[in-house]
């Protein structure tokens, strides 16, 4: 078969798995695809990445088969590879979703707001900017809308204020509410969660708490925001514990966010902590500077603005940590503009941000502030770090603070390995190329060099 030939039977294929599936999943695992190959019966199809190609062979492999299958007129089997070219064409794609407006879920796809669900038309998957910082988040919570109950159970998320938990939790709802328009989804606040339990027992009727277990416990989907916040509240952990066992029992999906993992929440029941890390734990970091300039693009095209690409780099860069405050931004730089009638551009957008966001003169990142900040998250002391102890408890520490001193100073090699005990700079680059490796390969080193960066920054 051709080039052309495979490339149109994939098409032809591609339009009958997307007549199958709703938009937000056909976008999110087959528009990165791209046709490798035919060889005899088996259609090889390229992936983006290792995670990408699990998915789909667990989950659509049967679909596009069948898909190919009535494309082709024969029975054909298909495999997926990690390719490049599919890479490269998820890069392309995250470029151009910057720039598409939000789509809002039509009448046939929203379900009726009854006070239980209680979400934010905003809050949608496809409205949910995708960057590096988020992707594992976004591509789980989007899982686990799939089949609720079927794939992480709990899922767990958890970050920053302001780094889109709620959205995510939010877009799970929309997502199952519109699929599965049988199930019954309810989102809450844990402060929420309180003040029902603590109404329903305040009378003692017994009626008023069977009410309310039967209000959370015959959920398809329970989503929790903020679940740190029971911390402390010992009969509302006693209840939410039961509430959680009777759901996960049921084949229930629930999904939690907090501003912390739960190793990390204090004065909360063990075993209630063990219930929140039995399903996957996944994080949500500050985004990066492409991905904050792709946000703010998203809320211009939506509300249908017109700000300048300079304006939004600006805003961009001024504020890194929090997307409500870079939404709130912009929000202010418009506001000003339309009260005082002034055209938008960079001298007024930094006369409105200059008192409430100043500028900061950062100064330069010392090695010393790197050794500070990575003793004190691994709890080891300077003269461990930068000592000749070969114990992996000091070993891994001290090349984290060899990779970001490489990533976040203009020091030499040498003079690097001069801070670190005077050694060669080789073993520098070993540090370096180690770390780097380890982050491509595994979540949880990623996410403990960005949260070092980020303190290392805040110093600065």
């Amino acid at each position: 078969m051709t080039l052309v030939d495979t490339t149109t039977l994939w098409s032809q294929a591609l339009e009958v798995v997307r007549s199958e599936l709703n938009t937000p999943t056909f976008k999110t695992w087959f528009e990165h695809t791209a046709p490798l190959r035919f060889v005899e019966d088996v259609f090889v199809v390229g992936v983006a990445n290792e995670f990408a190609r699990d998915w789909l062979e667990s989950r659509y492999s049967g679909l596009l088969a069948a898909a190919l299958s009535q494309a082709a007129g024969r029975p054909l089997k298909v495999a997926f590879e990690v390719s490049e070219v599919s890479a490269n064409l998820a890069d392309r794609a995250a470029v151009e979703t910057q720039h598409e407006p939000d789509r809002m879920p039509g009448p046939s796809t929203r379900r009726r707001d009854d006070g239980d669900g209680g979400f934010n038309p905003k809050y949608t998957f496809d409205s949910f900017v995708v960057g590096s910082s988020n992707e594992f988040a976004y591509h789980a919570a989007l899982a686990v809308a799939e089949t609720p109950g079927g794939a992480y159970n709990p899922l767990y998320i958890y970050g920053g204020v302001g780094l889109g938990k709620t959205h995510l939790l939010q877009a799970i709802g929309h997502y199952v509410a519109a699929s599965f328009p049988h199930k019954k989804v309810k989102y809450v606040s844990s402060e929420q969660f309180t003040n029902d339990f603590i109404n329903s027992i305040g009378d003692r009727d017994k009626s008023r708490i069977d009410g309310f277990r039967r209000q959370y416990r015959t959920n398809d989907v329970l989503l929790v925001d903020d679940i740190q916040f029971i911390a402390g509240k010992e009969q509302t952990q006693e209840e939410f514990f039961h509430t959680f066992n009777a759901l996960q029992q049921a084949g229930k999906q629930i999904v939690l966010s907090s501003d912390k993992p739960p190793k990390d929440i204090g004065n909360i029941e063990d075993r209630l902590r063990s219930r929140f890390e039995m399903g996957l734990i996944t994080d949500i970091q500050p985004p990066e500077l492409e991905t904050r300039i792709a946000i703010l693009r998203r809320k211009v095209e939506a509300e249908r603005l017109l700000v300048p690409d300079e304006v939004l780099s600006f805003v961009a860069e001024r504020i890194a940590s929090n997307i409500r405050e870079l939404e709130g931004a912009l929000i202010r730089i418009v506001a000003f503009s339309s009260l005082t009638r002034t055209p938008i551009d960079l001298d007024l957008a930094s006369a409105v941000l200059k008192d409430i966001f100043p500028e900061r003169t950062a100064r330069p990142i010392s090695i010393s502030t790197i050794q500070q900040e990575v003793c004190k998250f691994y709890g080891i002391s300077k003269s461990d770090l930068t000592g000749s102890k070969r114990s992996q408890t000091y070993v891994y520490p001290r090349q984290i603070a060899m990779y970001l001193a490489r990533e976040l100073t203009d020091f030499s090699l040498p003079r690097i390995g001069q801070e670190f005990g005077g050694r060669d700079h080789t073993t520098v680059i070993h540090a370096t190329a180690k770390i780097r490796k380890l982050m491509n390969e595994q979540r949880e080193v990623y996410n403990q060099v960005q949260t070092l960066t980020n303190l290392i920054k805040q110093r600065s």
